[in-house]
């Protein structure tokens, strides 16, 4: 039959390190190196042939000044990542990468603004950006290539975890019981310092409000003189002429006397 269940957790007690291992290690590293394989091969074309490929008459790398190559570059480069924004919506071998697509509307507005910047960068950057204006047909072939990271994505679903050597998959030594215990210990004992901590500045908050609520209750019942007023009243009186005045304050029955010497 199946293996028992913990009660904890609701997973399977042999599936909890086994399934990290199998599917997030093995679909992880399937999801890095696939999209990897893809940029780094279209900028490498572009970089070394991209002068042929779109008729350019001055490489990047030959000149100062910002260059249509070196526009292309940075324009395809950064619609790779919008487009492999939305194939990392599904991360475990789904096809419909554009499945609950606006149901995100933070997502929809993140990826609206990055094309509309990318966009003003590279019409309006200048020096600032080293970009200059593409023809329409220029935009078109980044936005190809950007494109293309979708269709890449369906190749690289395709694509079994099997394929994943053992030897890259980190960690494939599952936790013990004691490893597991030491582990959930620390993180209780981090949370109770964290609570704590939040305990004491709650009770100075607190006790700062308190004062402060006091001391206004004192000084609208007339009850309160700071020390401030008593030190300028002091100085009033010994510019009096060493005579013996009486100070009066708001409150009746506080009075400031001071004498000579």
């Amino acid at each position: 039959g199946s293996p028992p269940c913990t009660v904890s957790s609701g997973i399977k007690a042999e599936s909890g390190k086994q399934w990290y291992q199998r599917r997030v290690r093995g679909t992880m590293l399937k999801n890095i190196i696939g999209p990897t394989v893809y940029q780094l091969t279209i900028m490498l074309v572009i970089l070394f042939y991209g002068t042929t490929i779109f008729d350019l008459s001055e490489a990047n790398y030959d000149s100062k000044q910002p260059t249509v190559h070196g526009t292309i570059l940075f324009n395809s480069f950064v619609w790779m990542q919008v487009f492999n924004e939305i194939n990392s919506r599904k991360c475990h071998g789904e096809r419909n990468v554009f499945k609950g697509f606006f149901n995100n509307y933070i997502f929809v507005v993140v990826i609206l603004g990055t094309a509309a910047a990318q966009a003003l960068i590279v019409e309006f950057g200048g020096q600032a950006f080293s970009c200059t204006g593409l023809n329409w047909w220029q935009w078109l072939v980044c936005l190809g290539i950007g494109a293309g990271e979708l269709v890449w994505g369906q190749v690289v679903a395709t694509i079994p975890k099997s394929v994943i050597p053992n030897g890259m998959r980190m960690g494939t030594q599952p936790f013990t019981q004691e490893e597991a215990n030491q582990a959930r210990m620390l993180w209780m004992r981090s949370l109770k310092r964290v609570q704590h901590q939040i305990r004491v500045a709650n009770a100075f908050k607190r006790a700062g409000y308190e004062r402060h609520r006091r001391l206004s209750l004192l000084a609208e019942e007339g009850k309160y003189v700071s020390r401030s007023s008593l030190n300028k009243a002091a100085s009033i009186s010994e510019g009096a002429g060493g005579t013996t005045p009486v100070v009066e304050v708001k409150s009746p029955d506080i009075k400031i006397e001071q004498t000579n010497v």
